[in-house]
């Protein structure tokens, strides 16, 4: 019970216990229970002002019922309830029966059963922090309303404290994270994939949102391309409109400058995705990635909540923006110049350094996931012999027709490389002997049934060898798909050969080795004989030019 003797100890005891801590829900909850002692016993619910949303939100509450909560959840402040007007006079307001109540307050006292209703301003130098409403059964205590106010001047002393000390702490925490990002970036500068995958992880984190998405700039073909995102529906991304034109990313890009949109004054674009779960976004943020005016991408946080991003966030998140875009800029740069050097001009494919680096990358991710990879090694069929009849410019076209069809053929994780003059190297992760030959096999059939103009039919022979099955190292496995491509070409081109090395069998009367041996001395001996007819050629030419010519009788 409340009586005029105990209530000095109970609000002396209540201004110990709410500026104990600095921590917010502390505060509220020892708040509530405090008022509702001091008021008999009364349902206490508090309200925190939120000025850019035109509303009071529920904070804590105690004794309501479920219903009622929902109802209290968000309170805007054209509410026909006893809290509008506690927004507007800034001074307790109270309602002695349900009849004399607004509609809202009516609504809630007669769910409730309660017998009067009061508000109360929660102030603290002159700004409303919130409102407390307090439903009762003893109408005795609305004459109680001046003591509960300043009751309440207490309480949102201590709500104002812990607010400062909780925005202090998140900016020291988002200021840290911001710095370390900025470390972590400059460690990370020269990989594309790092930069985006640090960047969206702290994004989300200074914006407090668990969705983002980072968009690049494809300058040659006008549009944008998603490059790395957290949290969205994968069945939503078909939805994805990553165009220029129409799209709030397209407009903070061409305008360089940040973008948003749930502010209450901007309908959405369309074209978006959805978050996890299939919810439709409210609140989409897009801040630019520039770099010394050039457009590198924009980066997208998406909130399902009305105005989810506030000015501190935005501010916090454009700083990221800038040192995104520097890093960006840095390790698109370095991917362009690396991609430049791993290229094989000729063809437009890989060239042997990269296959050799990728090779012996895959074959230790291979070891470490336990996963199996296939090697397939190709070669131009009589590509000599088209050179020498047809022309070099002839054999060019072959080759480039041969990397057309692999590089068309193929899954994006398989990595095609031009490893010589008419040979090609491809790796097959993830992928088992017998499922490499089927892919040959299939490589081998679209290459000879697509002729090349002014050629012809063009063939290839291949050679396969698959790991762990053959070798499980670099060597090993290079030297077996080797043989077997060797193998192809003596048994008469136009085929795939399996390596019989390592776990697998020979399958034949000779031992592989010996096969192998056999089929490299037939390599070479051809090949020799093609070098001998172009060196017999060109003496016959030098002999030629060397004679003395001979003068005609006509001449004489």
């Amino acid at each position: 019970m409340t009586n005029e003797g105990n209530l000095l100890p109970r609000y002396i005891l209540m201004q110990k216990t709410l500026l104990s801590s600095l921590r917010l829900k502390d505060v509220l909850d020892a708040a509530v229970v405090q008022i509702s002692e001091l008021a008999g016993g009364a349902k206490v619910a508090i309200f925190l002002s939120d000025n850019e949303s035109l509303a009071l939100k529920l904070m804590a509450a105690k004794g309501y019922t479920q219903g009622t909560l929902d109802q209290m959840k968000v309170m805007p402040f054209s509410n026909e309830s006893l809290l509008k007007y506690v927004v507007q006079k800034r001074a307790a307001v109270t309602a002695a029966s349900p009849s004399e109540a607004p509609e809202v307050s009516r609504s809630i006292m007669q769910r409730e059963g309660s017998a009067a209703q009061i508000a109360i301003p929660l102030t603290s130098s002159s700004l409303l922090v919130g409102a407390v409403l307090l439903d009762v059964n003893d109408t005795s205590i609305v004459n109680m309303a001046d003591f509960l106010t300043e009751t309440c001047e207490v309480v949102a002393l201590a709500i104002a404290n812990s607010i400062l000390f909780g925005r202090s702490e998140y900016e020291r925490e988002r200021l840290s994270t911001l710095y370390k990002t900025s470390c972590a970036l400059s460690s990370s500068a020269l990989q594309v994939s790092d930069v985006l995958q640090i960047s969206a992880d702290t994004a989300i984190v200074l914006g407090n949102t668990p969705t983002c998405a980072i968009l690049l700039f494809e300058g040659e073909h006008s549009s944008m391309r998603l490059a790395a995102y957290k949290g969205l529906e994968g069945s939503s991304l078909k939805d994805f409109d990553l165009g220029l034109k129409d799209t709030l990313a397209g407009s903070a890009l061409r305008s360089g400058k940040t973008e948003y949109i749930g502010d209450g004054f901007r309908s959405p674009f369309g074209g978006l995705p959805r978050a996890t779960g299939g919810a439709a976004f409210a609140s989409i943020l897009a801040l630019p990635l520039m770099h010394q005016q050039q457009q590198l991408g924009v980066m997208l946080l998406f909130s399902t909540e009305t105005r989810a991003f506030h000015r501190e966030q935005i501010d916090l998140l454009e700083s990221l923006a800038v040192q995104v875009s520097t890093a960006l800029n840095t390790a698109l740069k370095h991917e362009t110049a690396t991609a430049t050097s791993i290229i094989d001009v000729h063809t437009g494919l890989y060239n042997r350094a990269h296959f050799d680096s990728t090779l012996s990358k895959e074959i230790d991710r291979s070891h470490r996931h336990q996963h199996e990879l296939g090697l397939l090694m190709i070669d131009i069929d009589h590509l000599s012999l088209l050179n020498e009849h047809l022309g070099t410019e002839k054999g060019d076209e072959a080759i480039r027709h041969i990397a057309r069809v692999l590089r068309t053929s193929l899954r994006e994780i398989d990595v095609v490389c031009r490893i010589g003059g008419a040979e090609f190297g491809v790796i097959l992760p993830e992928t088992n002997s017998q499922a490499a030959c089927d892919v040959a096999e299939r490589l081998r059939n679209r290459v000879r049934s697509e002729s090349v103009a002014g050629i012809g039919v063009v063939t290839v022979s291949i050679g396969e060898a698959a790991f762990p099955q053959n070798a499980d190292t670099v060597e090993p496995l290079l030297k077996a798909a080797s043989e077997a491509l060797d193998i192809a070409k003596f048994e008469g081109r136009d085929r795939v050969r399996a390596a019989e090395t390592g776990k697998i069998e020979p399958s034949g009367p000779i031992a592989w080795d010996d096969l192998a041996q056999q089929a490299r001395l037939a390599v070479i001996n051809e090949r020799q004989k093609s070098n001998h007819g172009k060196l017999t050629v060109a003496s016959e030419y030098a002999n030629w030019i060397t004679k003395t010519p001979t003068r005609s009788k006509e001449s004489t």
